[in-house]
C-alpha cells in the first residue's frame, strides 16, 4: 500500500503530512508527537474522513493505553482516506502544552510585537520547534504541492470521465467541478468536484452553502488533482458478467 496525504491538526497546530497504512499504531502515535508535541499515552485521535467537516469517529483514545496492543494494530484497519484529517488531543491537564492555550485569547490583548516576545506562547512553541510555518522547507514545499497541483489540473476538464482509487478500491465518475474552494483553503489550491456514478461520495456538490456542482446525494466529492486520473472510464452495468456461461 502507498503512502496517503491526510491533515494533521491539535488544538495548537496543523499541517498535512504523508503516513503509510503498513506503520503500527504506536509508530503513528511518534510521529504525531513530533508534529503535535503531545505523547502517545495522552493522545486520543480522532479521525475526520472530511477534513472540513464535523463528522468525526474516534481511531484511538488513552483508556488502557498500552505500547504492546498498539504495536499490533496497524494503520491500514482504520480506512484512513487520502486528505481526511487526524486530530489529536491532549487528555494531559499538566501538560506544559495546555497553558498554551490561553495564548489565543491573551494574543488579542497584546500589541504584536509584545507578543512575539513572550516565552509561553503557541507563537514561540512553533518557533522552537520549527512547526507550521516556522519549517526551514515549509514555504518551498507549499509553492512545490501547489505548482503540482495546477499543472496536473491544467488536463482536467468539466465532463471527463474519472476515477479514484485509494484504500478502500476504485469509484468511477464525471468531472463536475475544476477550481478554487475558499471553504477548503485560501491558498489557491484547485479541487476537482467529481460525481460518482455510485452513492461513494461525501456531499452533493455542497460546501457550507455554497454548491459548486449539482450532484445526487452522496454522489458528490471534492478531492486534489492528484487523486483523480480522466480517461475512457465508461460506467459499469450492474448487471453485466464477465462470465460467458452460466
Amino acid at each position: 500500500m502507498s503512502d496517503i496525504s491526510v491533515y494533521i491538526t491539535s488544538d495548537l497546530t496543523s499541517s498535512e503530512r504523508r503516513i503509510s497504512p503498513q506503520w503500527d499504531l504506536h509508530y503513528l502515535k511518534t510521529k504525531l508527537e513530533l508534529i503535535t508535541g503531545i505523547v502517545p499515552k495522552d493522545q486520543i485521535i480522532q479521525h475526520y474522513p472530511i477534513a472540513s467537516s464535523d463528522e468525526k469517529r474516534i481511531i484511538s483514545s488513552n483508556e488502557k493505553y498500552s505500547k504492546e496492543q498498539d504495536e499490533q494494530i496497524r494503520v491500514a484497519q482504520f480506512e484512513i482516506g487520502p486528505y481526511s484529517r487526524l486530530h489529536v488531543i491532549d487528555t494531559n491537564p499538566d501538560s506544559q502544552l495546555q497553558g498554551l492555550e490561553e495564548e489565543q485569547v491573551e494574543g488579542f490583548k497584546l500589541s504584536e510585537e509584545e507578543y512575539a516576545k513572550k516565552s509561553n506562547t503557541v507563537l514561540r512553541w512553533k518557533k522552537d520547534n520549527q512547526l507550521g510555518r516556522f519549517d526551514p522547507q515549509y514555504e518551498a514545499e507549499k509553492q512545490k504541492k501547489l505548482q503540482e497541483n495546477l499543472k496536473i489540473s491544467e488536463n482536467i476538464k468539466v465532463g471527463d470521465r474519472c476515477r479514484v482509487i485509494n484504500i478502500q478500491g476504485q469509484r468511477l465518475g464525471t468531472v463536475k467541478y475544476v477550481g478554487e474552494i475558499k471553504q477548503l483553503d485560501s491558498d489557491g489550491n484547485i479541487w476537482v468536484g467529481v460525481e460518482f456514478d455510485e452513492p461513494l461520495g461525501r456531499n452533493d456538490g455542497l460546501i457550507d452553502g455554497t454548491k459548486y456542482f449539482d450532484a445526487r446525494h452522496n454522489h458528490g466529492s471534492f478531492l486534489k488533482p492528484k487523486q483523480v486520473e480522466v480517461g475512457d472510464f465508461p460506467e459499469e452495468d450492474p448487471f453485466a458478467s464477465d462470465d460467458d456461461e452460466l
